[in-house]
């Protein structure tokens, strides 16, 4: 493997170049917000990727993009805004970072998604549409829970990323944390004063998934509708509970009829839906308000 990473440094050129710059600029001029979108920039460029954008996850507050960029210039605002609403809820590298919050490194998307993640309507709203067809996540946690994340993303019709360009950006990996905390503790105080002040929902929606259906589902129908939403297939679930893939497919259908809703897909809009009603004094379960006039 150090073979073969030590011949793409050689060949990667320009952009290395361009990644030695970018440091360069940041020992000289200091960690700034312009250091740090020209770093994501560059990262893209030394792997070959299409597209690159930095999330910051804070705790307990939605999340936000300050960094975002296409290698075509299209704007990826209107897709990354509808993201940020909620859904970032069911995305796996969020889920990987908020159910362990200790963890960092380079995660490729084939080795953090569900198994039936690419049958989900999560995937085909959320990655199909800008024609994703491989992702490379960076995360790095801060001392005060937050979780930023650097994602680099390929589209469909490109190869998917190499070993040696993954073992390059993990050799890189240290260097970009420093950075990235440095820049966190320098200068996203005031964001995140400002996500405080402005959010009225704060941890009401990262409950909601966990809480969503409970009102009307049992306690069993509840989980597994948690994970399908997440892209699990039923033979996952049905080790993860314990219980036969027969018995999953029999609560799915008493799901669907209690949800009035026919199809995954479904499931997915409504839980959106849902959560875009939500206020900050609203039930647990954003489906106990947000359905209650069909039921009235």
């Amino acid at each position: 493997m150090a073979e073969s990473v030590s011949k793409y440094y050689r060949v990667a050129g320009e952009p290395l170049i361009q990644w030695h710059d970018a440091i360069a600029e940041i020992i000289t001029s200091g960690v700034s917000d312009e250091a740090i979108d020209h770093l994501i920039d560059t990262l893209r460029l030394l792997v070959n990727a299409d597209g690159s954008s930095l999330i910051v996850y804070p705790d307990g507050l939605q999340p936000y993009c300050p960094f975002r960029k296409r290698g075509d210039g299209s704007d990826p605002r209107i897709h990354i805004d509808q993201y940020l609403d909620s859904a970032y809820l069911l995305d796996p590298f969020y889920r990987l970072a908020v159910d362990n919050p200790a963890t960092e490194g380079i995660f490729p998307l084939s080795k953090v998604a569900p198994s039936g993640f690419k049958h989900t309507e999560f995937y085909r709203v959320y990655y199909r549409v800008v024609d994703f067809g491989d992702e490379i996540c960076l995360i790095v946690p801060t001392p005060d829970n937050a979780s930023i994340h650097i994602s680099i993303s390929r589209q469909d019709d490109k190869a998917r990323f190499s070993p040696a360009q993954r073992a390059l950006l993990t050799r890189l990996f240290s260097t970009v944390r420093a950075i990235l905390l440095k820049w966190w503790s320098a200068s996203q105080q005031d964001a995140l004063d400002h996500q405080k002040k402005t959010s009225l929902l704060n941890s009401k929606l990262d409950s909601a998934l966990a809480n969503f259906g409970s009102s009307i589902l049992t306690q069993r129908e509840t989980q597994v509708l948690q994970l399908i939403l997440r892209g699990y297939a039923v033979k996952f679930i049905a080790q993860k509970l314990d219980i036969s893939p027969e018995t999953i497919k029999h609560h799915r259908k008493n799901i669907y009829a209690k949800l009035d809703i026919s199809s995954q897909a479904e499931m997915f809009h409504l839980f959106i839906d849902s959560l875009r009603m939500m206020r900050a004094d609203s039930p647990a379960d954003p489906l106990a308000e947000y359905l209650q006039p069909a039921r009235q």
